[in-house]
């Protein structure tokens, strides 16, 4: 069941092969680059997972080196599995293929590992290198979980930080916009209550000048009637001139 879970982990939903080259998308799912890209053809920007149906930028695919990992590792388990159910005995010498050899990547007997051949070479028990490849396994998956987990809780912490800052953006257009209708307001009112006092002003600069133009007609009128009252005794007799003069 373990080997069978990890084959799902490490397998394509696409062409449900060994991933090759993965990259993940905005959802968490993985695919074979070539797969996904081929998946999106026609796609102008935004197309929906094949697992999920979470939609995702075409652009915005992520490689996954950790998971590349886990597929090499993976291929590495698959084929000693594979040699550690199998009957076969070594042509050479006729023993059952129990051990590995890590330097050549195929399957030895007790013999062989005594040979020439092998004698300085890297050989293990089929058993032990299965364990130990599953231990490796599990551990780069879990690191490839948690790292898939931190970055969905970045991803999610970010979402709300960029909402926050949205807010907050939009609170202050709204504010600097009722602030100058505010200001705007204001400025009528004032340039309106000014218009009013100028004229006002004006009004009363005018009532002044209209009344002082008066006063000088007054005056002017007053010279005239003097300066032709003293023409004409000018004019009068000496004897009358005198008489009223005395």
């Amino acid at each position: 069941m373990a080997v069978v879970n990890l084959l799902a982990e490490v397998t394509c939903s696409i062409c449900l092969e060994y991933f090759t080259d993965p990259v993940a998308i905005e959802c968490g799912h993985s695919f074979c680059r070539s797969c996904i890209s081929q998946y999106c053809k026609g796609v102008q920007s935004e197309a929906s997972c094949p697992e999920c149906r979470q939609g995702f930028q075409r652009d915005d695919l992520r490689p996954s080196r950790q998971l590349a990992k886990v597929v090499e590792i993976s291929k590495q388990l698959n084929l000693k599995l594979k040699l550690q159910h199998e009957e076969g005995k070594c042509d050479e010498h006729q023993e059952k293929l129990k051990l590995f050899c890590e330097d050549d990547q195929r399957a030895i007997c007790v013999v062989c590992r005594e040979s020439r051949d092998h004698r300085s070479h890297n050989v293990v028990n089929i058993l032990e290198s299965v364990q130990e490849y599953k231990k490796k396994i599990q551990h780069r998956l879990d690191v490839l979980k948690k790292s898939l987990e931190n970055l969905a809780n970045f991803e999610g912490e970010e979402g709300m930080r960029a909402a926050e800052i949205k807010e907050k953006i939009k609170a202050e257009r709204e504010t600097i916009v009722s602030e100058f209708e505010k200001l705007h307001q204001f400025l009528i009112v004032e340039q309106q209550a000014l218009l009013d006092r100028l004229e006002e002003d004006e009004k009363e600069i005018v009532k002044k000048m209209e009344q002082n133009q008066s006063r000088l007609s007054d005056q002017v009128s007053d010279l005239k009637e003097l300066i032709a009252e003293m023409e004409a005794k000018l004019m009068q007799p000496a004897c009358e001139l005198l008489k009223v003069v005395l």
